[in-house]
């Protein structure tokens, strides 16, 4: 995304006016400054009738006016032009792109932190899921690991595919992944498949309406905190503050972007909720196994602090 010649254009023109813009003693809105400065590459408000590659620019420009209005609800009104410049800086280095209309291809490992509505695993046969070098029990335990992380990016539809063989017309020798044994038709979950410990337990899916005026929620964002960007946030601002001074804290040790530790939305669910079990906090939409395992004990700590304050 970030590679994109209209994406490259936009970031240039934007960090090139965040001076004049800290000048002016009163600024127009972030999302109406984003919209008026890529008007100049071919932004509109309304979507071109036309397809290819005229479309492609459309909706590319069209995603960072819609990432700035996400900010700015998630953040508040502070957020500036130049906090908004950054952030696609970060997202650029960690390759976060937001989110589009079309086809995302990834690999496992560069899923791990975003969401589709639907997903679409394929290659799930024995020597690529688990993959031919895991050879001890271990290995094939974090196969197995990276496999719940492809399973769990998806929000509503979910598909698992495998073909017997390599090439169209090929030998058909091909065997389907060990994991999936127990839901395909006609199989039986093995020894193997099920591990030594219990299954992991489902995460409860994020509510479809916001819990405050029973609206719809329309982005992933929203369905995270379970509430919809026009009724006002519940936490407290010290609890809130104190995870995001947290987060920072670990993003700057870990010498990655915070967003990879928590994104915003999650941070906001975490305030929200103030889980006070480890269970707890697993229920909430952003916080994987992996998470939970590496920074659930600091954040019920955190929370504990920051109540007592």
């Amino acid at each position: 995304f970030f590679a994109r010649k209209e994406v490259r254009d936009a970031i240039l023109q934007l960090r090139a006016a965040t001076r004049a813009v800290a000048e002016t003693s009163s600024p127009e809105p972030l999302g109406q400054l984003v919209r008026d400065i890529v008007a100049s590459l071919g932004y509109t408000e309304t979507a071109p009738h036309n397809g290819g590659a005229l479309r492609e620019r459309w909706e590319s420009l069209a995603a960072l006016v819609a990432l700035a209005d996400e900010l700015v609800q998630v953040r508040g009104g502070q957020f500036s032009l130049a906090d908004f410049v950054n952030e696609l800086q970060e997202r650029s280095l960690a390759q976060h792109a937001p989110t589009v209309q079309g086809v995302t291809l990834a690999s496992l490992h560069a899923a791990k932190g975003l969401e589709w509505d639907a997903v679409f695993l394929v290659g799930l046969s024995e020597g690529l899921m688990p993959i031919s070098f895991a050879d001890t029990p271990e290995a094939v335990d974090e196969e197995r690991r990276l496999l719940y992380v492809g399973i769990t990016r998806a929000r509503e539809h979910l598909a698992l595919s495998w073909s017997t063989a390599r090439t169209p017309g090929g030998r058909a020798n091909r065997k389907p992944s060990r994991f999936l044994d127990g839901l395909r038709p006609n199989s039986v979950a093995s020894s193997s498949a099920r591990g030594k410990g219990p299954a992991p337990r489902r995460k409860a899916a994020a509510p479809a309406t916001c819990r405050v005026c029973g609206s719809m929620l329309a982005s992933g964002a929203e369905r995270k905190v379970g509430r919809c960007n026009d009724c006002p946030p519940s936490y407290e601002e010290q609890t809130f503050e104190a995870l995001r001074q947290w987060r920072k804290e670990i993003a700057l040790s870990a010498e990655v972007p915070a967003f990879v530790v928590f994104t915003d939305a999650t941070l906001t669910a975490i305030a929200e909720a103030k889980p006070s079990t480890l269970e707890e906090l697993a229920a909430l939409a952003g916080v994987g196994p992996s998470k939970l395992e590496r920074y659930g004990e600091d954040v019920l700590r955190v929370l504990v602090e920051s109540t007592t304050l």
